[in-house]
């Protein structure tokens, strides 16, 4: 999305999060994703940031998964993360935060 977000969010998602679960999930997440949009990115950075395995797959206006993405969830707003491990669907990027850090992160 460029170097200027990066900067100014002072490298979020360039980190391992101290509070990240060790386990690994036996199946990626998948996201669907268009590169300029910033509710997007903030998923992204949380997803690295937890180290969580996940595919993403672009889906903005005039990609071939854009039909997939509808398929999907019902809709074609991005973000949308899709968890195979626990069979969950989310659009909004506050959910989508709220669930990987409720889902994904160890107690301290």
């Amino acid at each position: 999305t460029g170097w200027m977000p990066t900067l100014l969010r002072a490298g979020r998602g360039m980190s391992r999060f101290e509070g990240a679960a060790e386990e690994i999930p036996a199946q990626p997440l998948v996201l669907y994703n268009y590169e300029n949009n910033q509710f997007c990115r903030f998923v992204r950075e949380a997803l690295c940031e937890l180290e969580i395995p996940h595919i993403v797959k672009s889906a903005g206006k005039g990609s071939p998964r854009r039909a997939e993405l509808l398929e999907t969830s019902g809709a074609t707003r991005c973000p949308y993360l899709l968890d195979p491990n626990t069979g969950k669907g989310i659009t909004d990027s506050g959910d989508i935060m709220e669930y990987l850090f409720s889902t994904y992160t160890v107690a301290r």
